[in-house]
């Protein structure tokens, strides 16, 4: 039997620098919060008010610079694809901090139309694929384990970037809050560009011993259009991406309407990240034993019941019940997200696949406000769009049962 060399077994006894590459990652997703529709949330109510605009308008306003937004997936999914990583996350996190800043200084609808547009399209786009990348990028074997801690360490950093960028707002205006986060975005992009690696540099440690390099054969994105899996995995999580945003940018007026304060809204936020925190560390470890297409189900049955019960919502543990429901749908269907693409299609061609599917949750997005606060202007409430999202959420879930992973996946080794 071939004994295996000194630098073979030193390389297997070091710390796996994958698990850093998870933590900056993670940090990378966390920046996404001001392009992100509940980070916009923090500061929609103040800044409608300070610039004079009307919901409905905000709402289209919101809607173009989404739609905008979304294109700027497919050149990131490329440049990926050509192993850019390290650069892409340093300059996509200093693009993002300078339009935050600037964001915080206008004062008329267009440039605010201009700004929003660019922190759709570099934050919730761009840098979404690039953090999910790198993780996919340096772990296969244990991928559902590596992206449920991803999951946590993201949702406690949002949870408490959230948190922070409320009392901000709170205490010194919505202006100052942005602000502080815009420079602190400019202060972590050097850190993150000198630490990622966008690459390992031994795949043997995850990829196996015959592992080739990830830009070899494999799926191609025009193989992955043409499987029920992608459609099915892609359109429900970006059905929940449509309802989470349309509720969470106009969440205030939605529980004003239960009857609910701002400071309820707050806690809504943070229960949801933390809930959602917890349940990434559970479903990325179910995800290593449990069919993924099951798992799909369950989120989406949890997210149907937690819509059809909101409009019974009149207590304030009602609120929690709520809140505690949308934060594990939302948490199995997180690692579902970043990790079924690399699961079924491989990583050869993985930032293409990813940058589609992120393009349709960003597109989804973006007509979510709409979604919501169009039929609430028609019909003076917010309940019709509940059991509508309810009916659709259940309808998902049945054809979820029925779905597979491609055979792909069959190709990969079982772990």
């Amino acid at each position: 039997m071939p004994v295996p060399s000194f630098p073979s077994q030193l390389a297997r006894r070091a710390p796996y620098y994958g698990w850093m590459i998870v933590v900056l990652a993670a940090v990378a997703m966390a920046a996404t919060l001001p392009g992100r529709t509940h980070g916009l949330g923090l500061i929609t109510k103040r800044m409608l008010e300070d610039l004079a605009i009307s919901r409905e308008s905000f709402a289209m306003m919101n809607l173009a610079a989404t739609l905008i937004g979304a294109l700027f997936c497919i050149p990131c999914g490329w440049l990926i694809d050509r192993g850019h990583l390290r650069t892409l996350v340093a300059i996509t996190v200093a693009a993002l901090g300078g339009v935050v800043i600037w964001m915080a200084t206008l004062t008329d609808p267009f440039s605010l139309a201009v700004a929003v547009t660019l922190s759709r399209g570099i934050g919730q786009s761009m840098l979404s694929v690039i953090s999910i990348a790198m993780v996919s990028r340096w772990f296969e074997r244990r991928l559902g384990p590596a992206m449920g801690v991803y999951s946590v360490l993201m949702s406690l950093m949002m949870a408490v970037a959230t948190g922070v960028v409320g009392l901000q707002i709170q205490s010194h205006g919505w202006r100052a809050g942005w602000s502080v986060l815009g420079y602190t975005l400019l202060v972590t992009a050097p850190v993150l560009g000198l630490l990622t690696r966008s690459t390992p540099r031994n795949r043997e440690l995850e990829f196996g011993a015959t592992a080739a390099p990830a830009a070899s054969g494999g799926p191609r994105l025009s193989d992955a259009l043409k499987t029920s899996c992608f459609w099915v995995f892609s359109l429900s999580i970006s059905f929940f991406g449509l309802v989470s945003s349309g509720l969470s940018l106009f969440q205030n007026y939605v529980l004003d309407e239960r009857g609910f304060s701002e400071s309820v809204f707050q806690l809504v936020l943070i229960i949801g990240l933390f809930v959602g925190m917890l349940t990434n560390l559970a479903a990325g470890w179910c995800a290593q034993r449990i069919s993924l297409s099951h798992m799909l189900v369950v989120a989406l049955a949890l997210l149907a019941i937690s819509l059809g019960c909101f409009p019974l919502v009149r207590e304030l543990w009602h609120v929690y019940l709520y809140a505690l429901t949308q934060g594990i749908a939302g948490g199995i269907l997180t690692v579902l997200f970043f990790t079924v693409w690399g699961r079924a299609f491989g990583g050869a061609h993985l930032g293409r696949i990813q940058g589609a599917a992120q393009m349709m949750t960003v597109l989804a997005s973006a007509v979510g406000p709409l979604m919501v606060e169009l039929p609430r202007a028609a019909t003076g409430s917010y309940v019709p769009v509940f059991i509508v999202s309810a009916l659709i959420a259940g309808s998902l879930a049945i054809v979820a049962w029925f779905t597979p992973l491609p055979r792909f996946a069959a190709t990969t080794p079982a772990h």
